[in-house]
């Protein structure tokens, strides 16, 4: 079947309430059962649809669902990977699951990031479905849970076996192709001091102090260094002080303080370098003092990829992905992304992965969150029309 006599069988309000189903589901982290519900419910429509799929148990209740519209051995597998868990909503938000279409965009909690996208990538299963397409390749829906609280569900899915010759993650790219983006790694600073009353400081070693010293040699030794150091698309490393803490009283000594970073890195560093150049710098600081000490915690799990992630613009997923945006009749942008994503793990995992996806990143996690109701339509069609040029289909 010709790929526009499938764009034709698009039922517009039909897409725009499956997302508006979905958002109508809370699945956040503060969510008894998080992802539950809403992986029990896009199984329970899958499988309305006729679609094999089932639930892969993570931990406790939460599951990712796996859908297959199995091929025919005669085309490569594709798999449409999309997060089920948004991130809580906003004080500010005053009914977040209730979808409000107003001035041609879709709003609600997680309608950009990324239920938007996990609607359309469902979707594209149902118009396969009722247009009776036959493919050539293995066609994969990847629903995963955890994504926004460190990335397990797609983490469990490939250390459980889970392959395909190609991806695509959903995250709100604006429909630009993302070939590229920063990894990340959450340290915490740790350093011990020695307590003494405030009106005698020479008695004690200022853990406050200490940290803010290191503040400073950061600031002059090592972030002018990471600006030095580029990705394509996505710009230098970067390092961010994001929270401190310390002492316990207002007339003591502080004997304590931490400090967490978010550091940022290009896939011109490794993990080992990321790390001690820190704590070198840590090292100098404590050095000066013999009551004063300092660790390095990591805030990721120890086995678990957050590098950067990147495709080279020729590999054959990239050029592949090109040719069906312009089925869509849109010339694709390629561009990256400054967020990390479940893109790196299936990269990590030898999966050749791609982002693509509906909405803003600005509209991201914020109290207004919308996407366009075009974008989630041509979403569909670029998901159709990549699924016919990697899968095959007649």
């Amino acid at each position: 079947m010709e790929i526009e006599k499938v764009f034709e069988s698009l039922e517009e309000e039909k897409l725009f309430n499956l997302v508006e189903d979905l958002i109508r589901v809370p699945s956040h982290s503060d969510t008894p059962g998080q992802e539950r519900e809403i992986s029990r419910f896009v199984e329970d429509l899958l499988r309305s649809w006729g679609v094999d799929v089932t639930l892969q148990k993570v931990e406790d209740d939460r599951c990712n669902v796996i859908a297959k519209m199995e091929g025919h051995n005669v085309g490569k597998s594709l798999a449409l990977n999309g997060h089920l868990d948004t991130v809580p909503p906003g004080q500010a938000m005053k009914d977040p699951y209730r979808p409000v279409i107003e001035n041609g965009c879709l709003h609600g909690r997680g309608a950009s990031d990324m239920k938007g996208a996990v609607g359309a990538m469902i979707y594209t299963l149902y118009l396969l479905k009722r247009c009776r397409i036959n493919l050539g390749g293995d066609l994969y829906f990847t629903g995963v849970v955890g994504e926004e609280t460190g990335g397990t569900g797609t983490r469990f899915l490939v250390r459980n076996g889970f392959r395909s010759d190609f991806a695509v993650v959903g995250e709100p790219t604006n429909l630009d192709l993302v070939t590229s983006h920063k990894g990340v790694t959450r340290l915490e600073i740790r350093v011990r001091g020695k307590a003494a009353h405030a009106s005698m400081p020479e008695r004690g070693a200022n853990a406050i102090n200490a940290v803010s010293d290191f503040i400073q040699r950061v600031e002059k030794e090592l972030i002018p260094e990471l600006h030095k150091r580029s990705q394509e698309q996505v710009g230098t490393a970067t390092l961010t002080f994001g929270v401190i803490q310390g002492g316990t009283k207002g007339n003591m000594v502080a004997d304590s303080c931490r400090l967490q970073i978010d550091r940022r890195w290009v896939k011109t560093e490794v993990l080992t370098q990321v790390v001690s150049e820190i704590e070198d710098i840590l090292h100098k600081v404590c050095e000066k003092d013999p009551a004063l000490s300092g660790e390095i915690i990591s805030l990721h799990p120890s086995d678990a990829y957050f590098g950067p992630f990147a495709i080279p613009e020729n590999h054959e997923l990239v050029r592949t992905a090109k040719q069906a945006m312009n089925l869509v009749g849109i010339s694709p942008k390629i561009s990256g992304m400054p967020c990390w994503s479940d893109a790196a793990t299936l990269m990590n995992a030898g999966i050749p992965t791609i982002l693509l996806g509906p909405g803003s990143l600005d509209q991201a996690h914020t109290d207004d969150e919308c996407v366009e109701l075009d974008q989630l339509i041509n979403a569909t069609k670029c998901y159709l029309a990549l699924i016919k040029t990697i899968c095959g289909w007649r």
